[in-house]
């Protein structure tokens, strides 16, 4: 087989898996030292020396980087004309290809010894089952921007859009380039003086960031901080009266807590949302560093949310659905805003949906009894008495929108083109009341949208009209 275009990995990216490796080896021993601590049964041999764990902790490491250096020789990756390859695989050998028309995102990882070192990790996710995403770990970050740039190209020109697209650097969520210099666009001067070439690209503009005393305040304003109050100072009191039975569940409770509160805290931290051509890009972490990009026009569903707390400072929340991310991945990467305000909120939506029509959403949001939206019937109180003006949906030329909730306000929005199936549920109290649930199929996600409790009549316009707009608007444009 030629090796023809095939490039390597960075050498150091073994020694960067075995440092993940010896963490996670050290993270296990840690975790069992804390649970011995609360009471907990100790996993480990009884009487063993602390001097032996680590060297078995130690032959452990060297035997993974050896195993992840012999790897390393026969890993390498391509991009070529129609997709993206990479070979894997010591004993069992992989040889994965990803289409650039399934590209749904393409993430720019920085790991914390992978920062220290100067390199990155290239993760392309593409549409279907939740390994069908590719890794190429580690590169340079340089070359991890060229190649991340590469690839949201070829994502874009795959789907039929024009191909004539400005060759450029390639741009960093911070607004420079992968060299550090301001992002340009380079225009071509043939001899006879006339500019050749397509008109030029628009430079990367940042749409919102998240300070972060707001990231700290809005994790403050959780049903996790009300855990925290109640159950820290019992915990110190049950260690203070001896109470080995309640620390030891009340213990592993509050780290489990505690450190998921400062996880999402960490992943969402120097949080930015960057507009760059057709795509987003946003950037944020603490201790890992991560760059997603994503073109728009490849959102399956945008879900824009205010939890009960966030009330009192009118924030929210917006999240998407994106093909290949779904249940089981990390739920941060479907994050485009994190907590912001309704301005804030309203520019995110207007990159997400350009030209549309942002009042729906708006009167979907803070709206009650809207005449843009239907809503369910007066007899549907016996089964929402709260939130019954609430249920409904609204349709707009691009998308349905469908909103709920009081206390935890929401609006999906689903594109026409993006909707799979639409299904119609009855239970056996909605029908003595003649009512429906309709829910809307799409790619998995944080956003399932499903109108609660209509009129029968309007649940069935809804199904029947639904299946034409999704099928217009799937038609190809001529």
């Amino acid at each position: 087989m030629s090796d023809e275009g095939w490039r390597r990995f960075h050498p150091l990216s073994p020694l960067l898996r075995g440092g993940i490796a010896m963490g996670a080896v050290a993270a296990y021993v840690v975790s069992n030292q804390f649970d011995t601590w609360f009471g907990a049964d100790s996993q480990l041999p009884a009487g063993t020396p602390l001097q032996w764990i680590a060297l078995a902790t130690l032959a452990v490491v060297a035997a993974m980087v050896m195993l992840f250096w012999l790897s390393w020789r026969v890993s390498r990756f391509r991009i070529g004309a129609s997709t993206l390859e990479v070979r894997t695989g010591l004993l069992f050998r992989q040889h994965r290809e990803v289409r650039y028309d399934r590209i749904q995102a393409v993430d720019l990882r920085r790991p914390l010894l992978a920062r220290l070192a100067g390199l990155s990790e290239v993760r392309v996710q593409a549409a279907g089952w939740s390994g069908s995403d590719a890794r190429l770990a580690f590169l340079r970050e340089r070359e991890a921007h060229e190649v991340r740039a590469r690839l949201m190209d070829l994502a874009g020109r795959s789907d039929e859009r024009p191909a004539a697209t400005a060759e450029r650097a390639p741009v960093d969520p911070t607004g420079e380039t992968a060299a550090g210099s301001p992002a340009e666009t380079p225009v071509g001067t043939p001899a006879g003086g006339a500019v050749a070439g397509p008109p030029p690209v628009p430079l990367a503009e940042t749409v919102v960031r998240v300070p972060a005393a707001r990231l700290v305040q809005a994790a403050l304003f959780s049903g996790r901080t009300l855990f925290l109050l109640a159950a820290v100072p019992t915990l110190l009191a049950g260690l203070a009266l001896g109470r080995s039975g309640l620390v030891a569940v009340l213990g592993p409770a509050v780290l489990g807590v505690g450190g998921n509160a400062f996880r999402d805290l960490a992943r969402q931290w120097n949080f930015a949302l960057v507009r760059d051509g057709d795509g987003i890009h946003v950037r944020r972490g603490l201790t890992e560093l991560k760059s997603s990009s994503v073109p728009v026009h490849r959102l399956q569903a945008v879900s824009v949310r205010q939890p009960a707390f966030w009330r009192l400072t009118d924030w929210w929340r917006i999240e998407v659905n994106v093909a290949g991310v779904g249940p089981g991945a990390d739920n941060s990467d479907s994050v485009l805003l994190p907590v912001g305000t309704r301005a804030e909120a309203m520019r995110v939506l207007t990159v997400l949906r350009p030209g549309a029509d942002s009042a729906p959403v708006l009167a979907g949001m803070v709206g009650d009894a809207d005449a843009a939206y239907v809503v369910a019937p007066a007899r549907a109180a016996w089964l929402s008495p709260l939130v019954r003006t609430r249920h409904g949906y609204a349709v707009t030329p691009d998308a349905l929108l469908v909103r709920g909730g009081r206390v935890r306000r929401f609006v999906d929005v689903v594109p026409h083109a993006r909707i799979q199936s639409l299904r119609l549920r009855q239970g056996p109290v909605q029908r003595r009341l003649r009512l429906a649930t309709v829910e809307v199929l799409s790619t998995p996600g944080t956003a399932e949208p499903r109108v609660r409790h209509l009129a029968v009549g309007d649940a069935s316009a809804l199904l029947n009209e639904q299946v034409l707009r999704s099928s217009r608007a799937r038609q190809p444009v001529r």
